[in-house]
């Protein structure tokens, strides 16, 4: 049975040209709650350790770069088969292949400042979630 829970990080490009809001609202139109976000400054050892996955591929060090290069903002979404459906709505990781209304299609910038991430497996989300929130942050928080 697919969670009901996953991860979504807003990433730095689009906190800087101020779309964070829009794309929360985008979320919770599609039916998402915000269970839980911050906003947070990422070190290296912690973009590197998040992304670890993809440790050795060529996008890699960029990647790792990129999520210190200013603030982001991750998120603890619920609703049905959240996984599934947080990857349909923010659409393909480059917005020119995106689905016309998707999060990524709306407003990212590229390939590589694709404005969020999000989880891509229901084992993934419960590792990405707690890597930025703890049990006790989320008791009681999940429907």
């Amino acid at each position: 049975m697919a969670s009901n829970r996953t991860l979504a990080i807003i990433k730095p490009d689009a906190i800087a040209s101020g779309k964070a809001g829009l794309i929360i609202a985008h979320l919770q139109k599609e039916g998402f709650a915000v269970r839980a976000a911050r906003l947070v400054r990422l070190s290296k050892g912690e973009a590197g350790a998040f992304y670890a996955v993809h440790e050795g591929r060529p996008f890699y060090p960029e990647l790792v770069t990129f999520m210190m290069s200013g603030p982001c903002m991750p998120l603890a979404l619920e609703r049905a088969d959240a996984v599934g459906t947080l990857r349909t709505v923010i659409g393909a990781t480059d917005p020119a292949e995106a689905a016309p209304g998707t999060v990524r299609k709306l407003y990212a910038e590229s390939k590589g400042r694709n404005a969020i991430h999000a989880s891509d497996s229901d084992e993934n989300a419960t590792r990405e979630i707690g890597f930025f929130f703890t049990e006790g942050e989320l008791a009681g928080l999940w429907g």
